[in-house]
């Protein structure tokens, strides 16, 4: 080749560089001398780092370095690699001319000569900051949704539905005692991971999913390598193609060990509160039961010694004491075990309709000694024209009373006590009102709260047990009504107001409950008493006695059988609890024999519930009363025409 061929086909390579050069705007290109001095710049030099060739040349490599890197040599270790390899590659950040930094990757070689000398070294740049900061916007997001899901203990996956390719995320696997190296592939491998009971609800779970495109959702255990279960709640859901075909099922799992735990902890406590519960109802209906049997001799032998001493003014009003202070306690006893049975939604209403007066007349009635004792001023203001309310009688009888015993209880003795009744639209409103001690601020709003009383002075010692106004609110509110307490503070006196629904209708009847009349004179039967407490026997046979009735008394079940069909009585007084042979069982052996099949059957017992009613009445019994019996009781059942089974009972 001739010298001038060669010339130019030596310009025409250097041309093919420069513009190989020039174009490549996204490379930095430089070379350096061997001590590290930037003798050549080009390319995208300007655009990656901002100097133009004028402005770089001559200047030290260290110039588009950190300063951190200057510091550890790296420039200089990266050359010495370079030399060692052949070459070096690099990632890092570099220093713009503007001192913004620029993330580049970069391939740094030796330049040689013909004979193998060192000349410098060509370094090649591109900036690839964009994707450097994707990258790490893209690990720091990862990061975060893996601390998240450790901090939530949950676990994300994907089933492959077609391919049956099952993917868990590395917290999945941990929460669900996987080892790290484990391989999961498919749907099986993951139920295989579950514990065996729950393994075929999961399986069908995903099965139904599948089939019906419905969302996912169940719960299961799992078992970790230390032996310890945790539960699991696993939620997902299905994707289809435009065909239908499902084509991958994605979801997360939690972690709801410490939910279950607690579950499991509130079942524990709700059962043992229901234990606990179901311990205070027998303990309540136990303390009722042996807290009426020494009170029905007692009550007894008081009616009998009246019968015999009804001249002795002293003794009478001993008689009077007595009785009042009995009723006192019968009235703890039973406020006790109602609001027992309130509170727990055991009581039902037998609602009836009855006139105002009659439930007024009968609270007063059963109040009145205790109004005498204390001379107290018990004045009432009713409607001229009748109030009739839809309720049960009996019930309203109790809250009324309880609301005068209250107001007797906490006014001094010469106070006044008012019940008015005003009837206002389809409403009754009800006022108790006295000029007592008055309700402090303080206990106002909680004054219907059970257990609640005011504060006890030396001068107030009957505070009684809390539970009176709680059963009132509870009552009135089951009839649809409210209660509301008033006082202007202590010594002011108090007013508690209720309100019940009020109706046109006529009554029906009288409201159940004692008779305001003497009944008549009783002819004289032949009764059979039967309880082996001695005391109770023996006392109620002394009050029958003392009533002219002819009496017989036994203690146990077996002799009550063998002893009436000769004594063949007419009226059979027999306890509940006797001992080997019940009452129950009695009862329904004598209405299967002759001559005393037709006898009225009266259950005594300590128990007045609901379910002992019932159970009396289902073993024959006409009546059941609860002790102690009082003679007005007797008189009712056993006189000229006494009441039969259906009527309502007099307790």
């Amino acid at each position: 080749m001739d010298q001038g061929k060669k010339a130019h086909q030596d310009a025409w390579q250097r041309e093919l560089f420069r513009l190989l050069i020039e174009s490549t705007k996204d490379y930095a290109l430089l070379a350096t001398d061997p001590e590290g001095n930037i003798i050549a710049w080009g390319g995208g030099g300007p655009e990656v780092l901002g100097y133009t060739e004028d402005e770089i040349l001559g200047k030290p490599l260290t110039q588009i370095y950190l300063p951190e890197d200057v510091r550890t040599g790296l420039p200089a270790d990266e050359m010495r690699t370079a030399l060692a390899d052949g070459r070096a590659l690099n990632e890092r950040w570099h220093v713009r001319k503007n001192g913004t930094r620029v993330w580049c990757t970069g391939t740094m070689t030796p330049l040689k000569d013909q004979d193998g000398s060192l000349r410098g070294f060509a370094k090649l740049m591109r900036d690839h900051t964009e994707q450097h900061l994707a990258g790490l916007a893209l690990r720091e997001s990862e990061e975060r949704l893996r601390l998240a899901l450790e901090a939530a203990k949950m676990g994300t996956w994907l089933w492959n539905v077609a391919q049956d390719r099952e993917t868990l995320d590395p917290s999945l696997k941990q929460l669900m005692g996987a080892e790290p190296t484990r391989v999961i592939r498919t749907l099986e491998d993951f139920i295989q991971l579950i514990h065996h009971e729950d393994q075929p609800a999961v399986r069908e779970a995903f099965e139904a999913a599948v089939r019906r495109g419905s969302d996912l959702t169940v719960e299961f255990r799992v078992v970790w390598p230390d032996g310890s279960v945790h539960w699991l709640r696993d939620q997902g859901r299905i994707f289809r193609d435009a065909l239908g075909s499902a084509v991958a099922l994605t979801g997360a799992c939690v972690d709801i060990t410490e939910r279950k735990e607690l579950e499991q902890a509130l079942q524990q406590r709700a059962e043992q509160l229901a234990e606990a519960d179901r311990r205070k109802d027998e303990f309540l209906a136990m303390l009722g039961h042996e807290l009426r049997n020494p009170l029905a001799p007692v009550r007894s032998v008081i009616e009998a010694l009246r019968q015999k001493t009804s001249d002795d003014g002293q003794l009478e009003r001993a008689f009077t004491i007595i009785d009042r202070q009995i009723e006192h306690l019968v009235r703890l006893v039973d406020d006790l075990l109602d609001v027992s049975r309130i509170t727990r939604g055991k009581i039902r209403l037998h609602q009836e309709t009855v006139p105002l007066s009659s439930l007024v007349g009968q609270a007063v009635d059963s109040v009145a000694a205790l109004v005498e004792a204390r001379g107290h001023e018990l004045m009432i203001s009713l409607p001229m024209r009748p109030v009739h309310l839809e309720v049960d009688p009996t019930r309203i009888v109790q809250v009324i009373t309880n609301l005068l015993h209250n107001a007797i209880k906490y006014t001094d003795p010469g106070g006044r006590i008012w019940v008015i009744g005003e009837r206002q639209g389809d409403r009754l409103e009800l006022r108790v009102k006295d000029t007592g001690q008055g309700i402090a601020p303080d206990l106002l709003p909680r004054i219907f709260d059970l257990f609640t009383q005011g504060e006890r002075t030396p001068d107030r010692a009957q505070g009684g047990l809390g539970i009176g106004l709680t059963l009132v609110r509870r009552l009135v509110e089951m009839h649809g009504g409210t209660v509301e307490a008033r006082s202007d503070g202590p010594g002011k006196g108090s007013e508690f107001i209720l309100w019940l629904p009020a109706t046109a209708a006529k009554a029906t009847r009288a409201a159940a409950g004692p008779a305001r009349e003497q009944p008549a004179p009783a002819a004289s039967k032949r009764i059979l008493v039967v309880d082996d407490n001695p005391d109770v026997a023996e006392s109620l046979v002394m009050l029958l006695q003392s009533m002219g009735h002819q009496v017989r008394m036994v203690m146990s079940g077996p002799e009550a059988l063998e002893s009436a069909p000769a004594f063949r009585p007419e009226v059979v007084l027999l306890d509940i609890g006797l001992p080997g042979m019940d009452g129950y069982a009695v009862a329904r052996e004598m209405r299967r024999r002759p001559g005393v099949e037709g006898a009225l059957l009266v259950a005594l017992s300590g128990y007045g519930q609901e379910e002992d009613r019932r159970l009396s009445y289902a073993a024959g019994f006409d009546h059941h009363l609860v002790k102690p019996v009082s003679r007005a009781e007797l008189e009712l059942l056993i006189g000229p025409s006494p009441p039969r089974a259906g009527s309502p009972d007099v307790r």
